[in-house]
């Protein structure tokens, strides 16, 4: 009779572990890494003031200040004069380096391969006697 109920027993032990086994799902590895991608879009700005916005008139060399230059611009940037026309045959001088003022009434001063930040000191040097108004603009390259 013991015989009997050992028998039974291991009959009923591989009874459920074959259908433990068969219920049981597969499990396989889960793959442990990914990938995100950012991307982002900064816009260029390019911006050049000049510390003094006003200057009386006077003969020869006038100083006009810091010109502040800011550009983002990866390929660089250009920096323009533009002047009445009757500064003509004035001068820009920006650090030292005299850039002469034609009848044109644009001028470029100053230029950039990359993007900068910088100070530079800006002086007008008026002929005889010339009057008028001149403002600076930066073109991203």
């Amino acid at each position: 009779m013991l015989k009997k109920k050992l028998i039974a027993v291991a009959a009923m032990a591989t009874l459920f572990a074959g259908a433990a086994s068969a219920s049981a799902p597969s499990v396989l590895p889960q793959q442990s890494s990914f990938t995100i991608g950012i991307q982002g879009f900064v816009p260029v700005i390019c911006r050049a003031s000049v510390n003094a916005t006003q200057v009386a008139s006077q003969t020869g060399q006038t100083p006009l200040g810091q010109l502040s230059e800011f550009c983002n611009s990866p390929n660089g940037y250009q920096v323009w004069v533009d002047y009445s026309p009757t500064l003509a045959n004035s001068s820009i001088i920006i650090d030292g380096r005299t850039v002469q003022l034609d009848s044109s009434g644009s001028a470029l001063i100053d230029s950039s391969t990359t993007a900068a930040i910088t100070s530079k000191d800006l002086a007008l040097n008026q002929a005889d006697g010339a009057q008028g108004n001149i403002s600076i603009r930066v073109v991203a390259l």
